[in-house]
Parts: C-alpha cells; sequence; structure tokens
C-alpha cells in the first residue's frame, strides 16, 4: 500500500491510497520478465505484442494486458521506456493502472484506488492541506524528487518519491 498525491501549480492536488509497487525489470526474447511473486517462485514472463509506437499487449498464461503510451516515445532503441496506462476493473471499480518504465531495467506500478481533490497552500516550510474530510498543517521538505512530509512538531515524517 502507498499513496499517491498530484501537486499542481494552481494550489489543487489529487490524493488517493493506493498500490505502489517498484521492481526490476528486463526485456528478453521479446518477453517482459518480472521478478518471482514469491521467494521461492519462478521469475514472470509475459510476451509482448506491439501494435506501433504507442500500444503494447502483454500476454501471460492466457491473460491479456493492453496498456497505451503516455506521452511521445523517449528512447527508440528501448521502446518500452515511458509511462503506459491501463484501465482495469477490480472489485467491480474500474481503475486506471500507470507503469513506468525506467533506463536500467526498473518498473513502477502505480495504481491509485480513491481519488480525492483537495487544494494546497505553501508558506516557508508549511503546506496547508486541505480536502473534503481533512484540513491539515503539515511541515514539508523537497530535495531532489523526495518529499517529506511531517507533524509540524517534527513526528511521523512520511516520504514520497516523485515518479
Amino acid at each position: 500500500m502507498g499513496e499517491v498525491y498530484e501537486f499542481r501549480s494552481d494550489g489543487t492536488f489529487d490524493y488517493s491510497p493506493g498500490a505502489v509497487v517498484e521492481m526490476p525489470c528486463r526485456i528478453e526474447n521479446h518477453q517482459l520478465v518480472l521478478p518471482p511473486e514469491t521467494d521461492d517462485g519462478a521469475e514472470r514472463k509475459a510476451s509482448l505484442k506491439w501494435s506501433g509506437d504507442n500500444k503494447v499487449s502483454l500476454n501471460s498464461e492466457g491473460t491479456a494486458i493492453e496498456l497505451s503510451r503516455v506521452g511521445n516515445v523517449a528512447d527508440a532503441k528501448n521502446p518500452i521506456i515511458g509511462e503506459w496506462v491501463e484501465h482495469r476493473e477490480m472489485a467491480g471499480i474500474k481503475l486506471e493502472a500507470h507503469y513506468l518504465f525506467y533506463p536500467r531495467g526498473k518498473l513502477l506500478l502505480v495504481i491509485p484506488f480513491k481519488v480525492q481533490q483537495g487544494s494546497y497552500a505553501i508558506s516557508g516550510s508549511g503546506l496547508h492541506i486541505k480536502m473534503q474530510d481533512r484540513d491539515t498543517e503539515v511541515k514539508f521538505d523537497l530535495t531532489d524528487t523526495i518529499l517529506t512530509m511531517s507533524e509540524p512538531d517534527g513526528h511521523n515524517a512520511y516520504r514520497y518519491a516523485r515518479y
């Protein structure tokens, strides 16, 4: 489990609890190879079927996942690099799963479960966050790509990575 914040420059943001999973990956013989689901399990493999530059199907054990590219091809020599979206249904809820493939064999899977909108304001190192059910002040620090938010007394610090 994790949390996803998408802050926008107009003082609004989207927040969602969700799945945030980072894992190694590689492309080998037209297959996407992922780590095993268990310590003693076998690597997971899905065959890749390209439909142009912006669509790819991952097929594994009779199940197909259709991914659509977000944006343009980032690396012509390694066309999987970049952000991809899959629309899926889990427990009767329609969700948008984001697959972010990075150079050097890293995959970040982000699935927001229930998106809530809010607003924010910054004052020095303070961040005022307002949502329908929450109105709070936190301290924040942004160093490189890591956002740290903590209670004003410094307790309960939460770290978020930019993707």
